[in-house]
């Protein structure tokens, strides 16, 4: 049985059923989510330990934590009562901060998307999952007896199966490769298969060498044939090379294909213009060129200043529409920033009068607003309909609605207390409303 299957075999039907109930999610997501989430934080550690240093760690913190598995006994006792539920997620939570890092958040939008759950649902499953794998591993360590090499051991030997149960997504997050460990020394078996490969390549040139010399000799014997028996001809003088001590040095210029070569050989010749008169300065060692005349020059001259006023008016036209295209754009952006900043409420509803939330994003900063309305439903029979707005960023107002009602959950209001009605036409710098009813 694999990792994943030995910790799923701990949590029965109930405690998903309960875990439904404190999320609001349908039950098949929350099981998917649960199993993905349990298998992920297992990841991150197979991540996190791979050297001496983080086992050791990572050990101390099982310790430390009382992760002994007792936990695995009575996590539907746990899950059963919201508070205790609670109470482990906020556990929960240190400790995936601790061992994923700052991969936890990314870790959470994948989550979210491939188990169809909200990310307050997923954080919170990801938190949930991982006092249940710590305790797994606790008692394990505690039945087994293992030190540091057992422990390396048993992540190697769960490694590949952890990985491949990796949806890409959450695989790409991590960016795994094999988890490489010192290899152990060949057995008898290996060792002589080795040394019959090793053998197998070795070259027996005691018998290359006699057919490499057999084919030498019969080439010699060919050439002979057909080149060697040439005395008989009249022309097969051989004309000894003599060096002659006379012989001019060659110059580079000797190269030179015969047509170029038959003219002089000059360098670094410059020819100049025509137009152009030489004039020697007492002072100067080389000649200066002068202008034909001096009425030329200005002409030139003129010209260039033509083209140079031109340039400039062309610039300054560019310029005055871009200064116009940039004001009109400022313009437009100021206008829909006005509208955004308009509160719209709708009828009978009530917004907050403060900014609660961290800028484009659910995550609430603000708290004393929403601890009014907790002060209100607290220990009474009121209800809340909370619903998002959809002027503006309407995802990013759903996501909003679903965290305050988190909020409140987490507070101690009942869930039949609270409904997220659906999204109204107004706006408002929060991008939800409230509506409390008795």
């Amino acid at each position: 049985m694999d990792f994943l299957s030995q910790i799923k075999s701990t949590i029965t039907e109930n405690t998903i059923a309960n875990l439904t109930t404190f999320l609001g999610e349908e039950t098949s997501a929350v099981n998917s989510g649960f199993s993905l989430c349990a298998n992920t934080f297992i990841a991150g550690l197979l991540k996190y330990a791979q050297s001496e240093i983080e086992l050791k760690n990572l050990i101390k913190v099982l310790n430390d934590g009382g992760h002994t598995g007792d936990i695995l006994n009575n996590f539907e006792g746990f899950t059963d009562d919201f508070e205790k539920t609670q109470l482990l997620v906020t556990i929960g939570s240190n400790i995936s901060n601790h061992f994923l890092g700052n991969k936890g958040p990314l870790l959470i939008d994948k989550i979210a998307g491939i188990s169809d759950v909200r990310k307050t649902s997923a954080n919170s499953l990801l938190s949930l999952s991982a006092p249940i794998v710590l305790g797994y591993i606790g008692k394990l360590i505690k039945d087994e007896n293992f030190d540091i090499s057992g422990l390396r051991n048993y992540f190697k030997a769960i490694n590949d199966n952890v990985i491949n149960a990796l949806p890409p997504a959450i695989n790409n997050v991590f960016q795994f490769k094999k988890i490489t460990y010192q290899p152990t020394s060949p057995s008898v078996g290996e060792k002589h298969l080795n040394n019959l490969n090793v053998n197998a390549k070795k070259t027996n040139w005691g018998l290359i060498i006699p057919w490499v010399i057999l084919a030498m000799a019969g080439l010699s014997v060919l050439y002979y044939a057909k080149f060697g028996n040439n005395s008989d001809k009249p022309n097969s003088i051989l004309t000894p090379f003599h060096k002659d001590s006379t012989a001019e040095v060659l110059r580079p210029e000797d190269f030179i294909p015969d047509p170029i070569a038959k003219q002089t050989y000059q360098k670094n010749i410059v020819p100049l213009p025509e137009t152009s008169e030489l004039k020697k300065d007492e002072n100067d060692t080389f000649p200066a060129i002068i202008p034909e005349s001096k009425k030329q020059t200005e002409v030139l001259n003129s010209e260039k200043t033509k083209q140079q006023k031109i340039k400039l008016n062309i610039s300054k036209e560019e310029v005055a529409l871009s200064e116009k295209s940039t004001k009109s754009s400022f313009q437009q952006k100021s206008n829909t920033q006005k509208n955004l900043n308009q509160n719209i409420t709708p009828e009978g509803w009530d917004t907050f009068s403060l900014y609660v939330f961290k800028n484009n994003s659910a995550e609430i900063i603000h708290n004393s607003p929403v601890n009014s309305l907790i002060s209100q439903l607290k220990n009474s029979s009121k209800t809340i309909k909370i619903s998002p707005l959809i002027t503006g960023n309407r995802t990013l107002s759903g996501d909003r609605a679903y965290a305050l009602r988190e909020m409140l959950i987490e507070n101690g209001i009942p869930e039949y207390q609270i409904k997220i009605s659906p999204s109204l036409t107004g706006s408002n710098t929060n991008g939800i409303v409230f509506k409390i009813q008795n």
